[in-house]
């Protein structure tokens, strides 16, 4: 029997062996390591197959991206034009000529082997005089290097001897090496021209040999430079499919890719992330290769060139392309190169089903800064173009903010650009004595309702207070604010007048005089490409003898100062019978269907529901019952009145006494156009989500976005309704989205001076661009003129050129002072203008035309000679034939004249006047003045042996004659 025991103590307990089923376990396969070899083996190869497909996708994916197949398309346009190019230099090559060429070089070859001997001593000898010069050319070099060196020392030894005469020899030896210096100079150069001298007659004796060759080798190159450079071209835009294949392949498009990114470091501007600037690199180019090409301006989409290139992109236009880029004033995503991450955006639906077919296209509401569509992207100018209130050159961005300040938008919102403007709307302190309760009430219920073209907007029956809930109150409201507004009204005193006149007449002066460059009488035309919008400046005349009273309007056209002191209505300067002819017409224009409308009758329980709600805030339920039990009708009224006043915001477009210094009640639009798209409450309407969809819906409904929500009225939106159409509502939103909060470096904003930034919002705010075309806008009032240029106001391009400020301001001060076109019936106002006023205007012209001002010279250099000459031409000319000279008056009818002559003197600046008379049309497109001197200058056959055909001398000679001669002598150099 053993004396061993199992749980003695002495040896362990056997280890189980483990299951045969597990590999994993099997430690003669595994050995010491947690892992199996066969099984690591298997999975890395997997897991590097995997890694070799995915970076070939990832190569693959990278090498087809959009924008290469955009540059191979490119490529391939070019290429085909150059070898276009290549093809008609080589059609056009005189091969006739090339030929004669080349036989001359045959035979002037031949000749020279024939007189090698001759020519190979006498080009060994020219050759060493060339390479004597070059050494010779060289020392001289160096010689005048150490005379300048050596010159500069004497400057400073006799410098330091005039202070110091103990310094004196040092100025003496410095002299004499500079003499010596001198004398080396003088000897190496004249050796150096005795070598020209040498190496010129050496040529002349090598020319006869060589000469001919010569020659006819440089025609010959000459012959076929363009057909060499169109050749030259080819090959470098197409060095060959294998190579172009091979430097653009995957892995070697590292070394030399023709396909890559393209890109516009821009420093100065920068793209705002939370707490960092970003500088902006535009890589538009990628895909827009010949965007900067004129060449390409009849090529389709992506690679056409910018249009008017001599305003944008090109190196000397105002903005080129390598300090302005793309998207300062395209938008859009500025590193992108996928159509649809750099933010296009569709101009219409039709391209939008266009692009969603072809490139996936969807609305990324996201995106910060999405592109402006391409007939917006005038909204991309304002960022830089904000000195002042009006852009020139961007006329659909114009037209919006012309919009913005008719209709007074700036009154409940704060705008950049209209501060200072005067409220649009009428004076309501004085309005009892122009108007009925009856008439206002029927009137605030529905402006549009009394006439189609009302500027003012609809506070009630719209789309989130109509219906037959809100017919009680909207009654009740619009009679408490109407009684409010005539508890504060002290009616004006005018002269009582009963006007009597020829309503025919009357509609024939408002349609010639003039008026209707600010007014309209009905519906405005919208077809003509000449915008109408200035002449809704005025308010429209429809229906206005349902409006106010005969002997009203009568005091109203014959003065409006003395009917209202701010009114910017100027005066016409009617007659008496003129002023009541214009009376009749305008009293006729009725809407007599509307003024036999029954008024809604007031509810006094909707009254006292309106009247609770505004008492509940800062009260009680309780509190405010009693208060309205103490009330009377009349306190309910003028307390709710005032208050709905507060809310609606009137005092924005009208004066009311006791809200004078009421803040607008609207949002702050200064960054619009920046404004997150997150932040816009889009409600439950189907529009896109981007801020130009937003913006026009709520223009078009300023409401719709309160459709299908739950609210107290006190909660509601309170926009009124204008009733905008598309047109006024995209040009609007246009402005809008224009207002960004991008900083632009001071080096690319526009620098207006300040007279220009004053004189364009005096220009505005009188509306001086519904009869003239100022810096090329305006003259709306010209549709209604049809094609008869010469009844068209004036163009006043180049007017500071033109005319003397000291003329120029009696003129605006009083225009009845002179008669300059006897041929218009329209006549210039007067706008009673103060004398800052009248300073503002003339000092505006003559800064933008950059003349001198207040004091002119009107000096003109002449001699009686050529007076006389002046005179002997204006004769040849026929210029009486339209402009009459004081005593002598045109044969054609008055309504064709043209300006008088001898007002020239004190008109006009003398400077202008050959301007003028070069080119007429250049000044003023479709004046009906001649061009006796067209560009280039031919004078007519009647005056082409004066001066022998000279036009700039007999120009000057006319010009001379009108202005001394007519003009009465000269007098005074400078006016003012």
């Amino acid at each position: 029997m053993s004396s061993e025991t199992p749980n003695s103590g002495h040896s362990k307990p056997p280890i189980p062996p483990p299951a045969k089923k597990d590999p994993a376990w099997n430690i003669e396969k595994r050995g010491d390591r947690l892992y199996q070899a066969t099984s690591l083996h298997k999975w890395f190869a997997i897991s590097s197959l995997l890694l070799f497909v995915f970076t070939v996708i990832t190569i693959m994916a990278d090498y087809s991206r959009e924008w290469k197949k955009y540059q191979r398309n490119y490529a391939r346009l070019t290429i085909e034009r150059a070898r276009a190019d290549r093809d008609n230099a080589n059609r056009g090559l005189d091969r006739n000529k090339l030929k004669q060429l080349q036989d001359q070089m045959i035979a002037a070859k031949k000749s020279q082997e024939e007189n090698a001997q001759k020519i190979e001593p006498l080009q060994k000898e020219l050759d060493k005089l060339n390479a004597d010069f070059y050494r010779i050319d060289t020392d001289l070099k160096n010689a005048k290097a150490i005379y300048g060196t050596d010159k500069y020392t004497l400057d400073e030894a006799v410098a330091k001897a005039a202070q110091d005469k103990s310094k004196q020899p040092e100025a003496d030896a410095a002299r004499k090496v500079l003499d010596k210096d001198e004398k080396k100079v003088n000897e190496i150069a004249a050796t150096r021209e005795d070598l020209s001298a040498r190496i010129a007659a050496k040529k002349a004796e090598l020319d006869p040999f060589i000469g001919a060759g010569v020659k006819a080798r440089k025609d010959y190159d000459d012959g076929l430079a363009a057909y060499t450079r169109a050749k030259t071209q080819l090959g470098s835009l197409d060095p060959g499919f294998v190579v172009t294949s091979i430097r653009n392949a995957p892995v070697m498009d590292m070394l030399n890719a023709s396909e890559k990114v393209q890109q516009i470091l821009l420093p100065n501007l920068y793209n705002e992330q939370p707490f960092k600037q970003i500088p902006r690199v535009d890589r538009c180019t990628t895909c827009h290769l010949g965007i900067d090409n004129a060449k390409n301006a009849n090529l389709p989409q992506p690679y056409r060139s910018h249009p008017n290139m001599e305003l944008y992109l090109g190196s000397a236009s105002p903005h080129p392309l390598e300090n302005f880029g793309c998207t300062s004033c395209h938008g859009g995503l500025d590193r992108s190169t996928g159509f649809q991450d750099a933010g296009h955006t569709p101009k219409d639906e039709k391209q939008k089903e266009e692009w969603v077919r072809k490139y996936g296209w969807y609305t990324d509401e996201f995106l910060v800064s999405p592109m402006f569509a391409s007939d917006k992207v005038e909204a991309g100018c304002y960022k830089c173009h904000n000195a002042s209130a009006d852009v020139p050159l961007a006329p659909k961005l114009d037209n919006g903010r012309d919009l913005i300040r008719i209709y007074g938008c700036f009154g409940c919102h704060k705008i950049p650009g209209y501060e200072g403007f005067r409220k649009v709307g009428p004076d309501l302190s004085t309005v009892s004595g122009k108007l009925t309760k009856e008439w206002v009430r029927k009137w605030l219920e529905d402006p549009k309702a009394f006439k189609s073209e009302a500027r003012m907007p609809r506070f009630w029956n719209n789309s989130n207070n109509s219906g037959p809930e809100w017919e009680k109150r909207s009654a009740a409201e619009i009679n408490a604010i109407t009684e409010y507004i005539w508890s504060k009204s002290k009616p004006k005193v005018l002269p009582a007048v009963n006007p009597s006149g020829n309503a025919a007449h009357g509609k024939e002066l408002v349609e010639t005089i003039g008026c209707f460059g600010c007014h309209a009488a009905g519906p405005i035309d919208q077809s003509s490409k000449q915008t109408q919008t200035r002449r809704r400046f005025g308010y429209n005349l429809a229906a206005e003898g349902s409006k106010v009273s005969a002997s009203w309007i009568y005091n109203w056209v014959k003065d409006p100062k003395l009917v209202w002191p701010e009114t910017k209505m100027p005066s016409l300067r009617l007659t008496d019978a003129e002023a009541g002819d214009i009376t009749a017409y305008v009293s006729s224009l009725k809407n007599d269907p509307w003024t036999a409308k029954p008024l809604p009758k007031v509810d006094s329980a909707a009254l006292d529901v309106v009247v609770k709600e505004f008492l509940r805030n800062g009260s009680t339920e309780t509190e405010a019952q009693d208060k309205l039990k103490k009330m009377s009708p009349e306190e309910k009224n003028l307390y709710a009145g005032e208050r709905l006043i507060r809310r609606y915001g009137c005092f924005g477009c009208h004066n009311i006494p006791g809200m004078e210094k009421e803040q607008p009640i609207g949002t702050e639009l200064t960054e619009a156009g920046s404004k997150l798209v997150s932040q816009l409450d889009f409600g439950f309407l189907p529009i896109e989500h981007d801020r130009a969809s937003w913006y026009s819906s709520k223009l078009h409904d300023p409401r719709i976005f309160d459709v299908g929500r739950v609210k107290t009225p006190e909660e509601l939106l309170r926009m009124p309704n204008f009733t905008f159409n598309d047109a006024d509502a995209q040009a609007i939103t246009l402005v809008l989205t224009s207002l960004v909060k991008d900083k632009v470096p001071l080096e690319m904003r526009e620098r207006v001076p300040a007279a220009v930034i004053a004189g364009r919002q005096l220009v505005d705010e009188k509306n001086c661009k519904g009869c003239h075309v100022i810096e090329k806008m305006g003259g709306d009032i010209r549709v209604l003129l049809k094609d008869n240029q010469k009844l068209w106001p004036p163009d006043l391009n180049t007017e500071g050129f033109k005319t003397q400020p000291g003329w120029l301001m009696k003129f605006i001060k009083d225009p009845s002072m002179v008669r300059l076109r006897n041929f218009l019936d329209a006549r210039m106002p007067t706008f009673h203008f103060t004398d800052k006023e009248v300073d503002t205007i003339t000092s505006y012209f003559s800064t933008l035309d950059k003349v001198d001002y207040p004091l002119v010279n009107t000096f003109v250099e002449t001699t009686p000679e050529q007076l006389k000459t002046g005179a002997e031409l204006f004769t040849k000319l026929q210029c009486t034939k339209c402009h009459p000279t004081g005593n002598s008056n045109p044969t054609t009818p008055q309504k064709e004249w043209a300006p008088n002559l001898n007002l020239t003197q004190s008109r006009l600046r003398p400077d202008w006047i050959p301007v003028w008379l070069q080119d007429p049309q250049k000044i003023f497109p479709g004046a009906g003045m001649p061009a006796s001197w067209p560009d280039p200058p031919f004078p007519k056959s009647a005056i082409k042996d004066v001066y022998n055909g000279d036009a700039k001398a007999q120009i000057q000679a006319v010009r001379d004659h009108i202005f001394v001669t007519l003009g009465g002598g000269q007098k005074a150099t400078a006016t003012n």
